[in-house]
């Protein structure tokens, strides 16, 4: 007999975006972030409010990249758009889960392939995240590389296929796709999801890329151990595989995160 659970669950929204995947860089990275129900229509305001100071008219697109900032807003008031939507992020209590997998490892995949298995670590993630904070509903930037609608229904009906087993998704109630401007949520996740890839694979731009990460990292979903230690690794910040085997990979890796740290302690 199934069980009707009458407690009052609290609602997350996760939305995911992707950066860098031609392979053109080092690492293939994407992002989603975690939004709190009662914090979107604070959040949805403050978008509004920073897209009309900065000079956004409406169907304009706001984004990380330069290439897509409209005509008349000025690169100045781009920055400071982009900057004021992760302080808002992180005002109103949103979370982030970070992956990265060199494209080393992902060039012997199709695209929709690495695509599929970024989705699977974000579903994951979030998933676990939600255990012991309620429920939530998946939002995935609109892809064209694999089937979205028949992947999404294959792992919400019988779980994320790992291998030899399934991982049932217990705490996400709804998986569905999304576009650009068809949200506010949509810019705030690809503004955060193009900093990270900036940070990542933009090593020769260290003056930017230490700032960017002075507001990026602290937005990343972290846990407290045993001991009060910072557990950020495969919480919110998700390298895979877990393993790299090849010392090349590993030590590519290894000089990556190392670089992150030095741009916290500058």
């Amino acid at each position: 007999m199934t069980t009707i659970s009458t407690k009052e669950e609290f609602l997350w929204l996760m939305f995911a975006d992707e950066a860098d995947q031609d392979g053109s860089k080092e690492f293939f990275v994407s992002a989603a972030v975690f939004i709190p129900s009662s914090s979107a229509n604070l959040l949805h305001d403050r978008i509004v409010q920073i897209r009309d100071q900065c000079g956004f008219l409406d169907g304009d697109d706001f984004k990380f990249s330069v290439t897509t900032k409209p005509k008349h807003v000025s690169f100045e008031q781009h920055t400071i758009a982009k900057q004021a939507t992760m302080e808002a992020a992180s005002q109103f209590g949103c979370k982030v889960c970070l992956y990265l997998t060199p494209h080393a490892i992902a060039k012997g995949k199709s695209k929709g392939e690495m695509l599929q298995f970024s989705c699977n670590t974000l579903l994951s993630q979030f998933d676990l995240f939600l255990k012991t904070k309620g429920r939530g509903i998946a939002f995935f930037d609109r892809l064209d590389e694999f089937n979205q609608f028949s992947y999404f229904k294959e792992v919400f009906q019988l779980g994320l296929d790992f291998s030899a087993t399934r991982r049932k998704l217990k705490q996400i109630l709804v998986i569905s796709p999304t576009s650009n401007n068809a949200s506010h949520m949509s810019s705030i996740t690809d503004i955060i999801t193009g900093s990270f890839r900036w940070v990542i694979n933009e090593p020769d731009k260290d003056k930017v890329g230490a700032i960017l990460w002075k507001t990026l990292a602290p937005l990343m979903w972290f846990e407290t151990g045993k001991n009060g230690e910072v557990i950020v690794h495969d919480r919110g910040f998700c390298l895979r595989p877990k393993n790299l085997k090849v010392q090349a990979y590993q030590a590519n890796a290894s000089a990556t995160i190392a670089r992150l740290n030095k741009y916290w302690s500058k």
